[in-house]
């Protein structure tokens, strides 16, 4: 196995950045997960499991600055006045950008039925420290990607709707990380403790730029199938340096 992708998502539920390379900590990824949108009326950190919307925008960071662009063309820098005006501009409400702290914890929202945003919310904290749902890394493989194709090939199994931090190239068409509870997997300089799996939501049904349409079915497929699941979240014992290509071992 090999690593074939990685990713970071710098704003919680905008789009993110494919990279050649990323460091890992104890807190998972380097930059991943590090801001988020806070509406101030619920106290709670705004992603697209509740608001869509915020897929159709792209965060970046180059350095330590982050990068906001907008489906309007806007871009916006860092955090503060101008940026918040920017984003409640767009959304229609006020909103804050803001990082997460050490010591801190995002509070998060999605509708009980996905199906229906309109349905009652599921609320829930996140760990210290990120605004990540549950646990710091997430791990996809492309073997588990073509086994659910195999299953329904006429709904779009892309990468981007699962949204990992690392794609990992392996053979064969079955759900092999599936077997990894409580196994470890060293990717470069790094390791990582595979803790759970993935629980789907809403998130993997909703449109994204780049011609990814609205595909319910996605999670009516996973939830009858597979128990809603699809990947892995896994917990950092060794950080480092990863690259795209490097070997993966369990």
């Amino acid at each position: 196995m090999k690593v074939a992708g990685l990713w970071r998502y710098p704003v919680k539920s905008m789009q993110g950045e494919a990279r050649d390379s990323l460091r890992f900590d104890e807190h998972g990824v380097d930059g991943d997960r590090r801001f988020g949108v806070l509406d101030p009326a619920s106290g709670t950190i705004v992603s697209a499991k509740k608001d869509g919307r915020l897929l159709e925008a792209r965060a970046m960071l180059v350095g330590v600055e982050l990068t906001v662009r907008l489906p309007t063309g806007e871009t916006a820098l860092g955090t503060g006045p101008a940026v918040d005006a920017a984003l409640g501009a767009w959304l229609g409400r006020t909103v804050h950008l803001v990082e997460a702290r050490a010591g801190g914890r995002g509070t998060f929202e999605r509708p009980a039925d996905f199906e229906d945003d309109g349905s009652e919310p599921v609320r829930w904290q996140g760990p210290y420290g990120s605004f990540v749902d549950s646990s710091p890394v997430h791990l996809l493989t492309t073997a588990s990607l073509r086994a659910v194709a195999a299953e329904r090939p006429d709904l779009r199994w892309d990468v981007l709707r699962f949204r990992p931090n690392v794609l990992i190239e392996a053979e064969g068409t079955e759900l092999v990380e599936a077997a990894w509870m409580g196994r470890r997997v060293v990717l470069g300089q790094v390791e990582l403790d595979v803790l759970r799996p993935c629980g789907r939501c809403v998130m993997t049904t909703r449109p994204q730029p780049g011609g990814l349409p609205r595909e319910l079915d996605i999670m009516r497929h996973l939830s009858a199938a597979h128990s809603a699941d699809l990947g892995v979240l896994a917990r950092v014992t060794r950080g480092g340096r990863v690259d795209v290509g490097q070997p993966v071992e369990l």
